[in-house]
């Protein structure tokens, strides 16, 4: 648009100085001497500064009629254009610190949440293992006292086959050594009142 304006103005001006009184006739002024430019000659001065004052006023029309409006919408434009992508920065940048915050409030929920679920695991794990060794210690103790059981059945069992063993060798120990035959009933009186003694 501003090349066709200049082109526009060119010719406008071209053609006002070929309309020139000057160059329509073909005369040339140069105060009496018959050369020179005839911007120069005092009696063409006047014609000069009209056509300039015309000339002038119509640049100043074109100009603040077209081109300088023209270049007033373009940085018009250009600076809406910049203050609204300002403003969608600065929005989106309030929303970016929103998300973070957010965001920084769900990452701190979560590890309260992960610290909650470990401490839960912790006692958890505590309880089983503290169940699980009283458990173990009821059965072996359990344990301990069958054998305990057993150990003194067989005791009992190996001491009384001891007390008939004793009881059969006392017997023919003295039908050898007094060559009398002795009841084994007497015999086992006096090992239990032996037994007893020792006990």
């Amino acid at each position: 648009m501003f090349k066709n304006m200049q082109t526009k103005t060119s010719l406008f001006a071209l053609s006002l100085l070929m309309a020139h009184p000057a160059y329509a006739e073909g005369e040339v002024h140069d105060g009496g001497t018959g050369g020179g430019l005839p911007q120069f000659d005092p009696s063409s001065w006047a014609s000069q500064l009209f056509w300039l004052t015309i000339f002038f006023t119509l640049l100043y029309f074109v100009f603040s009629k077209s081109i300088i409006p023209a270049l007033g919408n373009t940085i018009e434009t250009r600076t809406s254009y910049i203050d609204e992508h300002i403003k969608k920065a600065e929005i989106l940048s309030a929303e970016a610190e929103i998300l973070q915050s957010q965001i920084n409030a769900e990452m701190k929920l979560a590890g309260q949440t992960a610290a909650s679920k470990v401490a839960e695991a912790d006692v958890g794990a505590k309880n089983k293992l503290s169940v699980a060794l009283t458990d173990f210690r009821t059965k072996y103790e359990d344990q301990i006292a069958n054998t305990e059981k057993s150990i003194e059945t067989a005791r009992k069992s190996a001491m009384i086959d001891m007390e008939q063993i004793v009881i059969q060798l006392a017997t023919q120990a003295a039908e050898k050594i007094a060559g009398i035959p002795a009841s084994e009933s007497g015999a086992e009186n006096v090992v239990k009142s032996l037994g007893r003694k020792v006990a």
